[in-house]
């Protein structure tokens, strides 16, 4: 077996990841592995250099994952297993992409927290088309998992190496090229509340002809995952919330919501205890029920619990529903003894359904779709019970029965269905290229190059995305010559059709308000690359090693979405048509410089250096460099330490996305009183003039704003921008890999990183501009021109029925932002045989440990500003701890195996200080998966497991319990989760 293979099978045998170099750990991990001294070395391009090298040089601290340790974990997904990595966050997954609109069924890689943006992934060192044009990423479902190798993953920068999106790292997945013989392997699971069923068909085939100078390989897989409704968890279901009107806000069961499946009618507005409203009683709809105080105000208060009203928690998905396929054939042909040319085709269809609440009205008024009850409505003045008791409470609230007297509507517009999204996308890639080596000038030269076209067609359809105005002239319903009809004359003429909003509406009334909307999507990516490495010749400590290359892509996206959908007539985010293209050239040195070898004190001391230039068609030239450094003082331990610079051009849609209307929930208002009584003393007196200048009338100890917690949502008006520069970045790393001679099978990494990034593109945090940039800042706030963002209603009719209340915020994509990162990435693995032990032979053990300390995530804003510290924050989903522990049994043709998740207690939000939130902190998540796997034969392997084997819920916060965010998508919340799977092979 070559030293490669032996590796591999060694991390495959630890069940683990590799946060350092991994050649140097498994080398001496794996029970039987040869010394250096008597084995063949085979030199590779290992991922972070294009340098070929022996497998001992890997040049900076790297994780691994082998493909059986995929297979294993019981995951679907390669992508659920990489997300497990300590040094990756949660990003996009199945927990949190069931309620994006465009990118459902999407999973993503995020190291450090810093975007998936800006990690780039790779296949066999060569770029993925972008599997979406609203959002440009890498979707790692397109990768069928039966034909991984393994996964190389790098944090740092390598951009000097592999070009823009590089920053926080890259993420190699490296693909078998070769196989004989046919494999088939099938899985099932489902969770302990029998939901959320997965299954998983895959199939691999290989063969060599033409005495092995043709060599074919073929694989699929299919796998689909059933989408878990917050209502089938007790523990979820209805949900949790902060209790506002008390301070420290301490946590209780979900409000009712006056947002009603039948209606409620907001008679009276105002504070609590002067609100009056009723709702049709969604249990009885043709019962009239007066609301509690608590629950009649525009917004309903935290103890709301109305029987007559429902949880708005029951439309909620906790995981959506994904259906995938896809395909990969991989052919190379042996031209001569030292030329190869291959072509690798991929195609990938996956298919994610986006689950989300009905359309809906909000009693507090504003939002997309405000609707209000006007007395001489047609319905209200009917003579049935129902009407006369609506009609009496109308009366008795003062209200006259004539057009002039409104009352807003709090509805979910359940006549329509749920307002579900289902995102079809199919990814083509085709590589081709050849690879060979000469000699000459008794140098061997390597030489590749490959042309790769990649393209993604998507179609996104959104159902029940009800017409706005039509739903607005359709339930303004009046009686004319004694028949009901629509008020608008115009709206009559094109159809309308009145909806009853006490008893209900006709199927025409439904038809008529009724639409869905579609958007489509292409994505293309074209590549031109060259490479050539060599020694250029020898030192007495080794070769010089140098690679150069050059390489040519180019990036389109085009995204429209239907006239109607565009035109912001729904109830629906207006996106429109939008597009762009660029092109980049670039080329590309690298060099490693053996300095010393073999001398006291110096068992290995090399240098390497990577300098990267590129022309950018959208943002001109840029360049970036990486300086690496290993010395190993004696043979068991080895220091390295690297440093560079790295770029990200900015992307399609942040040049050229059109301004559209977006929404959040995350918005904290510092003059709304809460917010003002957890503000230090310097915050205050900010405050006191900013807020003052901002709002008629403000009082700190009384003001509610119409946004916060529980309350309606904010507008945003968000956009790209064309004059964007790149983002830039230095990166440093500094660690130690330790494997005594005198503790065998024993290796222990420690590695330090920092990350300073300038120029970072994005909108400037909500939060942020609240507080630092607006009304915390000592600036005039006339002439503030972050103020000038935040739009506020002096009159109350546009600010969610609130004096001051903000309608609007405009955030646009800037190059404003700098981040800071810093932390320990730690490693140890240890195996040993039992027979060492105890005289028998029972097997092998083998434990592995990787953690993550990252104490510092801190962004500036903007320019000036201080630094908020983001690290430990559930919103950010950058906890300070992180890792992840394994324990491998392994007789004869049995292996069972133990896996811990650790995640680190976590602030809960950066909105508030400790002392306005009980409980404010997560506490310590673990979470434990069991395996086992059994060998029959050579033909058949059966394997399974429970993944949450203590069913461990998430943290019993508001912001982590049930959320769809980043953060609260870092902890499982599907439960305990059985697996059961079997390998075939012919």
């Amino acid at each position: 077996m070559a030293l490669k293979h032996k590796l591999l099978l060694a991390t495959t045998m630890l069940g683990g990841l590799t946060v350092f170099a991994p050649s140097v750990t498994l080398a001496q991990t794996a029970a039987a592995t040869p010394t250096a001294e008597n084995t063949a070395v085979e030199e590779i391009v290992v991922t972070g250099s294009r340098i070929r090298r022996d497998t001992f040089s890997s040049p900076v601290a790297m994780s691994v994952i082998g493909g059986e340790q995929i297979r294993e974990s019981g995951n679907t997904s390669i992508a659920e297993t990489l997300l497990e990595v300590p040094m990756i966050n949660a990003n996009t997954n199945a927990q949190n992409s069931s309620s994006s609109l465009y990118l459902a069924g999407q999973a993503r890689a995020d190291i450090r927290g810093l975007g998936s943006t800006r990690t780039l992934v790779l296949m066999d060192g060569r770029r993925i088309v972008n599997s979406d044009a609203s959002s440009p990423g890498v979707d790692l479902n397109l990768i069928p998992s039966m034909m991984v190798e393994r996964i190389e993953t790098i944090a740092g920068g390598a951009s000097a190496v592999y070009g823009s999106e590089a920053i926080a790292g890259v993420v190699n997945v490296l693909m078998k090229k070769k196989y004989e013989g046919i494999e088939f392997d099938a899985q099932v699971g489902v969770s302990g509340q029998d939901d959320g069923r997965e299954r998983r068909l895959s199939f691999l085939a290989g063969h060599s002809f033409l005495d092995g100078r043709l060599n074919v390989l073929v694989g699929g897989e299919a796998a689909h995952s059933d989408p878990i409704y917050q209502k089938d968890r007790d523990w979820a279901f209805p949900g949790i919330r902060r209790n506002t009107l008390v301070s420290p806000q301490t946590i209780l069961p979900a409000t009712r919501s006056n947002t009603a499946p039948t209606a409620t009618f907001q008679l009276v507005g105002g504070a609590l205890g002067t609100a009056k409203s009723v709702t049709l009683d969604y249990r009885d709809p043709t019962k009239v029920v007066a609301l509690s105080a608590p629950c009649s105000t525009p917004t309903v208060q935290p103890t709301c619990q109305d029987e007559s009203l429902i949880y708005s928690a029951i439309y909620n998905a906790l995981q959506g529903e994904t259906d995938r396929k896809t395909f990969r054939t991989y052919v190379d042909y042996q031209v001569t003894d030292n030329v190869k040319a291959f072509v690798d085709v991929s195609y990938a269809k996956v298919k994610g359904f986006g689950i989300f609440q009905p359309a809906f009205s909000s009693a507090a008024g504003g939002g997309t779709m405000p609707v209000t009850l006007k007395g001489d409505n047609a319905y209200l003045n009917g003579t049935d019970a129902t009407a006369t008791a609506l009609r009496n409470a109308w009366t008795g609230a003062g209200k006259a029965l004539t057009s002039t007297a409104t009352a807003n509507v709090g509805k979910f517009w359940v006549e329509f269905g749920g307002r579900n999204v289902s995102t079809d996308r199919d990814t083509t890639r085709v590589v081709g290229g050849m690879e060979g080596k000469f000699n000459t000038l008794n140098r061997d030269f390597h030489w590749d190059w490959y042309a790769q076209y990649g393209e993604t067609n998507g179609k996104t359809t959104s159902f029940n995305v009800p017409i706005v105005a039509r739903v607005q002239q359709a339930t303004d319903a009046v009686l004319l010559n004694g028949q009901i009809v629509c008020r608008d004359a115009t709206a009559r003429a094109n159809g309308c059709q009145p909806w009853d909003l006490i008893h209900g509406p006709s199927a025409a009334a439904v038809a008529w308000t009724n639409a869905q909307s579609t958007s489509d999507q292409k994505v293309k990516q074209t590549v031109l690359s060259g490479n050539l490495t060599t020694d250029l010749f020898t030192l007495p400590a080794g070769p010089v090693g140098v690679a150069v290359g050059a390489e040519y892509r180019k990036e389109e996206s085009q995204f429209s979405q239907d006239a109607l959908g565009a035109s912001g007539a729904l109830f629906f985010n207006s996106i429109g048509n939008r597009g762009g293209k660029y092109d980049v050239r670039e080329a590309y040195g690298e060099a490693r410089i053996p300095l010393l070898k073999d001398l006291f004190l110096a068992k290995d001391l090399s240098l390497e250096f990577a300098g990267r230039l590129a022309d950018y068609s959208t943002i001109g030239h840029t360049k970036q460099y990486e300086m690496r450094a290993e010395w190993a003082p004696v043979r068991d331990i080895r220091f390295r330490a690297n440093q560079g610079s790295a770029v990200r051009a900015p992307n399609i849609v942040e040049l050229f996305a059109p301004q559209s209307v977006n929404f959040t929930t995350a918005a904290i208002d510092p003059c709304d009183k809460d917010s003002y009584a957890g503000a230090n003393a310097a915050q205050k007196a900010a405050r006191n003039v900013t807020c003052a200048a901002a709002i008629p009338g403000w009082n700190s100890s009384t003001f509610v704003s119409n946004i916060g917690t529980g309350r309606p949502s904010l507008q945003l008006l968000q956009g790209g921008n064309p004059q964007l520069g790149p983002e830039t970045a230095k990166t440093y790393q500094l660690g130690v890999v330790v494997q005594p001679r005198w503790v065998p099978r024993l290796s222990v990494s420690l590695d330090f990183f920092k990350y300073n990034i300038a120029d970072q593109v994005g909108t400037i945090p909500i939060n942020t501009l609240f507080q630092q940039l607006c009304y915390d800042s000592t600036a005039a706030y006339a002439s503030n021109p972050y103020c000038a963002l935040i739009q506020r209603d002096p009159t109350g009719t546009n600010g969610g029925a609130v004096v001051g209340g903000v309608k609007q915020v405009v955030l646009t994509n800037q190059n404003v932002a700098k981040i800071k990162v810093e932390g320990w990435d730690g490693s140890a693995e240890y195996g040993f045989n039992l027979e060492d032990l105890v005289k028998r032979d029972l097997g092998s053990l083998a434990f592995r440990i990787d953690g993550t300390w990252m104490y510092r995530w801190a962004l500036q804003g903007l320019p000036g500003q201080t630094y908020t510290q983001l690290a430990n924050n559930v919103s950010n989903a950058t906890p300070r701890w992180k890792a992840q522990g394994s324990v491998q049994w392994t007789y004869k043709k049995f292996s069972a195996g133990w896996t811990t998740h650790f995640i680190g207690s976590m602030a809960s939000t950066t909105a508030f200080t400790p002392s306005q939130l009980d409980p404010y902190y997560t506490g310590d998540y673990f979470m434990h998966d069991v395996r086992a796997k059994y060998e029959v034969d050579d033909k058949l392997v059966i394997r399974g497991g429970i993944q949450n084997v203590t069913d461990k819920h998430p943290p019993y916060l508001p912001e982590t319990l049930t959320g769809t965010g980043t953060g609260s998508s870092s902890y499982d919340n599907r439960g305990r989760f059985y697996y059961v799977g079997v390998t075939m092979r012919y």
